[in-house]
């Protein structure tokens, strides 16, 4: 991967910003360059002081520096000493002014880039997720997800920046002071070049080694939160089995491991900056004993002034020679987050290349022959099956069986390995994949409600902007057994549920799910093990509104209360993918085979 590239082309959408910080550098260089060989000048005037000067200053030929030191000296005899003095403080000034709004300048697109950077990658990354097939989300971790955009979000986010920096600002810096001090002194300038290479080796060398430590560091806190994190959630287990001294033990490992980590993370820290100062000051002392022979012996016509000037620029050059090594680490660093992040942006999603609108069922849904399977791991083994308009048919069955299987391959959460389901004789793949699951309502296991209101989560599927008139809210609430508990909460309809809907009971969110539904109005409906999870009362009262919410409708249901669908049209009975029973209730009771023996392990008659 090529990491300038791959960060460019996330800045191709702010080409502006990005012009407008390449212009802002080049001009704070040239500022920034005005600033610091103010010295000459003023250093100039105070060596000339109580020194007898010429009436007239004659202008030497050429362009070095002898030109200009005559020019200032002709201005110099023109004002009057302290006026030309006055002169060069309001013009230091006035050039500090514009060198730190030009450099804020710089820097507000700066951020704008790296911020919109992120925003745009970030929304890249939720819209793919939402995009992603349930197969994806089967085989990845929801922390390891978050963390990428997230953390490894961040880290492009800095890596940004470095790339501005090692492009477009650092040698901008080095280009004009190298520029400047090739047309002070070239010989002085070769004879400095000698050490740069030097310097930036030993600088770059520790910049890793403290980079590495770091690295390291960071490791061990991570596993240092992970203890405490697991301590505070399972504290009733630790007690319960008295393993305080196990886990005491466990975390002064790691917090002693930390403490060594960061301990050498320091030492290397606090040493780079003696080495890079003495680096540094050797060069600068070298630099002072060369220049110094050459003005002393006058050979190149460089003063003593323009040599301080020379000494001024030349330092400057040290601290954006280490900000592109600084850079370097971060875009390799940004880089391999890069990598995690395209993992999930290039994810294969599912197939939609559907044109016909679905509309409401006519006559049946068909599984022909239909096969799936979890990588190596079958689930379904050529399952034929016909729900006919209006009919509502349970699946039965061992754990593991495929009864959710099913119900997941007709609302296209997955497609199937091998055969067909149609929907009135058409391929479920030949709709548009939004339009066919406008079709379809389904009610889980667990009732997922998301952190709003209860108007928000009854009308999740009704289309953005919609207006929802208050009596038809309450009508799908009363059927659902949900309007009381709903009038009764502080803010009625507009009462937050919480994060997951913990601010209510699990028969409450249930029937919520099921208002939901209500509120959708779907010709099909998909019902997942809607009451397992709830008590006697609970499952009683979301059972009333199941019934009233399959009035009418097409539905498959899965279920493991086998009192819950005892009156179904047709209940199928499934085995390790297989369909090995089917019939209505009588019926399956009657033949004495696996539907009698799981009824009557639930004590059912």
């Amino acid at each position: 991967m090529n990491r300038f590239s791959d960060l460019f082309r996330h800045l191709a959408n702010y080409r502006l910003n990005l012009a407008v910080n390449v212009v802002c550098n080049i001009l704070n260089a040239f500022l920034s360059l005005f600033t610091f060989l103010s010295v000459v000048p003023f250093l100039r005037i105070l060596f000339q002081s109580g020194q007898d000067t010429a009436a007239v200053i004659e202008i030497p030929s050429g362009s070095g520096v002898e030109k200009w030191s005559a020019y200032f000296d002709a201005f110099v005899l023109e004002v009057g000493p302290s006026r030309a003095l006055s002169y060069i403080c309001i013009g230091i000034f006035c050039v500090t002014v514009l060198k730190n709004a030009v450099g804020y300048l710089a820097l507000y697109s700066l951020a704008t880039m790296r911020t919109g950077v992120s925003r745009d990658l970030r929304n890249n990354l939720y819209n793919k997720v939402l995009r992603l097939p349930m197969s994806w989300f089967t085989e990845s971790r929801k922390g390891d997800v978050i963390s990428r955009m997230t953390n490894d979000l961040m880290e492009v986010e800095f890596s940004v920046i470095g790339t501005i920096e090692i492009l477009f600002k650092s040698p901008i810096s080095i280009l004009v002071s190298l520029g400047t001090l090739f047309y002070l002194s070239w010989e002085l300038t070769f004879f400095s070049m000698l050490f740069l290479p030097v310097s930036g080796y030993l600088i770059s060398r520790i910049a890793k080694s403290l980079k590495h430590a770091a690295k390291r560091g960071k490791e061990e806190l991570g596993g240092l939160i992970s203890i405490m994190e697991e301590t505070l959630g399972g504290m009733m287990v630790i007690k319960a089995f008295h393993a305080e001294s196990k886990f005491e033990q466990k975390f002064s490992a790691s917090n002693d491991r930390f403490f060594e980590l960061m301990r050498r993370l320091y030492k290397r820290e606090y040493l780079s900056s003696p080495v890079s100062e003495t680096v540094s000051l050797g060069v600068m002392a070298t630099l002072l004993w060369f220049g110094g022979r050459i003005v002393l012996e006058g050979s190149s016509g460089l003063t003593g002034d323009w040599f301080i000037g020379y000494l001024v620029v030349f330092s400057q050059i040290i601290p954006p020679a280490r900000s592109i090594s600084d850079g370097w680490f971060r875009i390799q660093k940004g880089s391999a987050s890069l990598e995690r992040l395209e993992e999930i942006l290039s994810a294969e999603e599912m197939t939609d290349s559907g044109t016909n609108l679905a509309e409401p069922l006519k006559h049946a849904i068909r599984f022909d022959n239909v096969h799936f399977s979890y990588g190596e791991q079958v689930v379904l083994n050529g399952i034929n099956l016909t729900i006919a308009k209006g009919e509502t048919v349970a699946l039965v069955g061992p754990s593991g069986s495929g009864k959710t299987t099913l119900v997941h391959l007709l609302a296209r959460f997955y497609d199937a390995t091998k055969g067909q389901i149609t929907w009135d004789d058409q391929p479920l793949e030949s709709f548009e994949l939004v339009s066919f699951r406008s079709q379809m309502g389904m009610v889980t296991q667990e009732a997922r409600l998301f952190n709003a209101s209860v108007t928000e989560n009854v009308t999740l599927g009704a289309a953005n902007g919609a207006v929802h008139e208050l009596q038809e809210l309450e009508q799908v609430a009363n059927a659902a057994n949900a309007l009381e508990f709903i009038q009764q909460m502080e803010e009625g309809w507009e009462s937050s549920v919480g994060d997951g809907g913990n601010k209510l009971s699990g028969g409450q969110r249930q029937r919520l799910s099921i208002a939901r539904a209500l509120h959708k109005d779907p010709p099909v409906l998909l019902l997942d093990e809607a009451t397992s999870a709830l008590d006697t009362e609970s499952e009683h009262a979301v059972q009333q509104a199941i019934n009233r919410l399959m009035e009418g409708r097409t539905t498959l249901v899965v279920a493991h209360r086998l009192s819950t669908i005892r009156h179904a049209d047709r209940i199928v009975v499934l085995d390790q993918g297989n369909i090995v029973e089917e019939g209505d209730h009588e019926a399956l009771m009657a033949r004495k085979g696996m539907y009698h023996r799981l009824v009557s392990m639930q004590d059912l008659k």
